[in-house]
């Protein structure tokens, strides 16, 4: 008996299909026994020809063994995928537009990113017009406004970190257009800093930020955060007879810390700020040191965020002031969406800096207006004073509900606010009457023989109740419906306007389709008021410095300049020509009323916008 072993691999069948090895194995026995007997004699002689044949019988028995299969995973990466690798978008952008009245508009963006090293931007933005506007005098003096901004950013993934820094300088370009000199007093225009037929008014920022650390996304980890900033703003705007121009410095510093544990959340904060004048400017120097802690809680019937800022205040010729804004964030589930209680409560300092002074009204007056025509009467401290002032701290509450009723297709916020704000910044405008003149002629008012174009900040508190109300209706998901309502109740300490509203509101509906989008909406404010202040310049006895000053704020010599209710119907549409090809065309104030942004200045009539962007 002979035995054989017969291994089978069926694994090499499929050698591309599985990553696991199957073995059979059956042993087989063939058994087999020649046998030769004697011929069996037949009743007739046998032909000797005939020989013996043989023929073995076999027989087969097989034995089957248990079969054995093995599956076994070999240890491989497993597959993963990040945003940039499933979305990954072209590198490209570029949107270019041109409307009327003479305007245009300009983004351009070039990207690259890799999941495993980082990130690279460039970016170039501006926004132009170039037609001259009707001012409230029925004069038409240069108009042109422009804002250019260009910068490249940087990141780099260091494992769960991120290392990024972003490098960027602004430029805003705009003129006096509003300024007015009555015909008779030519000779006036130097006085004037010649900001007659629209004076240049230019500033220029040149900016660094430096970050290192997480996103505090995934904060069931330890996630930090570290910054630094700086930026240079300079002043390049024309002014008769500056010696030289305003600048300021910034520096800063600021750093995070938090963590999760399980419901809870804790979070510490803090940070250094310098800003610094020079050149005209530089009477002006402050620091600020911030600090914060934040413990958050999320509950089944509540989710809450509480904690409190310190921060320390110190401006040149000021003594230092130390504030302590409250934190609290409260959010009720009461199980169900359709209802839902909310609290909040926040607030911080904000400085009143001659740079941040611009970000508010580009038509401040310099910080030097007086210093190089007034010197002989020594009345630029009042100014400048003005712009040592205090810091702005604001200190606010919120108190309403939100939810989403009818399947989610309507969603509301609703609540009620009120707010302390210290330091506040009012803003007048200063116009010359001319007393004496009429007086010669027997009359007793005054009429305006200029207005400069400029305004000065004066710093008061003022407390605000208000009142907010905001609806989104979907019926489907391409189509937006939403309005909005705001009222505002003010209580000024000072008897001067501020230029804000007592009343916002807007209805907007949108529409998204996979080719055509568009879009329409009304946004409304009610009228508003800004303080003018009446200086009788023309009149000598009238100028002297004491006269001045003891009646700055004098009702007597205060008026108001008031913006009409404006209504504000907007309209874009946004054709998809392909995936890297899209035509829009964007229109505002299309009702062609009288609008404003700040007082004396009104905004373009009826003005449209068109043009392509393109993804490549």
């Amino acid at each position: 008996m002979k035995r054989l072993l017969l291994a089978v691999a069926l694994l090499t069948a499929f050698p591309c299909a599985t990553m696991a090895q199957v073995e059979k194995q059956v042993e087989v026995t063939k058994a087999y026994v020649p046998k030769v007997e004697q011929a069996a004699k037949l009743a007739i002689e046998p032909d000797m020809t005939d020989t013996v044949q043989m023929r073995p019988e076999i027989d087969y028995t097989i034995t089957p063994l248990s079969l054995e299969t093995t599956l076994d995973t070999r240890p491989i990466r497993p597959a993963s995928v990040t945003y940039w690798e499933f979305n990954r978008p072209l590198p490209f952008y570029l949107k270019v537009g041109a409307g009327y009245p003479l305007n245009s508009v300009l983004d351009f963006y070039a990207a690259t990113q890799n999941p495993d090293t980082g990130y690279a931007l460039g970016y170039i933005n501006h926004k132009g017009r170039y037609a001259d506007i009707r001012n409230c005098f029925d004069v038409k003096n240069n108009s042109l406004w422009m804002e250019n901004r260009a910068g490249v950013a940087a990141g780099k993934y260091l494992g769960r970190h991120l290392l990024e820094g972003h490098v960027s300088y602004e430029n805003r370009l705009l003129h006096r257009y509003g300024v007015y000199l009555a015909p008779w007093h030519e000779d006036m225009r130097p006085w004037m800093e010649k900001p007659v037929a629209g004076s240049k008014v230019n500033y220029g920022e040149f900016a660094l930020k430096v970050r290192f650390g997480d996103d505090f996304k995934d904060m069931e980890r330890l996630n930090f955060d570290v910054t630094l900033d700086g930026l240079l703003f300079r002043d390049h705007s024309w002014a008769y007879d500056y010696p030289s121009k305003a600048q300021q410095t910034n520096l800063g510093a600021k750093a995070r810390l938090g963590r999760r544990f399980g419901r809870h959340l804790l979070l510490l904060q803090g940070g250094y700020d310098y800003l610094g004048g020079g050149r005209s400017y530089d009477f002006y120097s402050e620091n600020i040191v911030r600090a914060g802690a934040r413990y958050g809680y999320e509950g089944g019937v509540v989710a809450l965020e509480v904690g409190a800022d310190y921060t320390w205040d110190k401006i040149a010729g000021a003594s230092s002031r130390s504030y302590i804004f409250p934190y609290a964030r409260f959010e009720f589930n009461i199980g169900t969406e359709k209802l839902r209680p909310f609290l909040d409560v926040d607030g911080g300092l904000h400085d009143n800096s001659f740079r941040s002074l611009t970000r508010m009204n580009p038509y401040v007056t310099a910080p030097t207006r007086f210093n190089a025509h007034w010197e002989k009467l020594n009345v630029s401290e009042p100014l400048q004073l003005a712009f040592r002032q205090k810091s702005s701290a604001d200190y606010n509450v919120r108190l309403g509900i939100h939810g989403s009723i009818f399947r989610k297709m309507l969603s509301y916020r609703i609540y009620a606010g009120f707010s302390v704000r210290d330091d506040h910044p009012y803003w007048y405008s200063l116009s010359a009457r001319e007393f004496e003149r009429l007086s010669d002629e027997g009359g007793d008012e005054s009429i305006l023989a200029a207005f400069n174009g400029y305004f000065i900040p004066v710093f008061g508190r003022q407390t605000v109740t208000s009142f907010h109300g905001e609806v989104e209706f979907r019926p489907v998901s391409s189509f937006l419906l939403s309005l909005e309502a705001h009222g505002y109740a003010y209580n000024n300490d000072l008897a001067l306007q501020t230029g804000e509203p007592r009343f916002r509101g807007a209805v907007k509906a949108r529409y998204e389709g996979g080719k055509v989008s568009f879009g329409v909406g009304l946004h409304m404010q009610s009228k508003r008021k800004w303080s003018t202040l009446y200086e009788a310049m023309l009149t000598p006895q009238l100028g002297s410095p004491e006269y001045i000053y003891a009646h700055y704020f004098s009702p007597d010599y205060l008026g108001s300049f008031e913006a009409p209710f404006a209504f504000d119907l907007r309209a874009d549409v946004v054709w998809k020509v392909s995936g890297r090809v899209t035509l829009f065309a964007e229109g505002r104030n299309l009702l062609d009323r009288r609008l404003y942004d700040y007082a004396w200045y009104p905004e373009y009539g009826a003005n449209f916008t068109a043009g392509v962007i393109l993804n490549f």
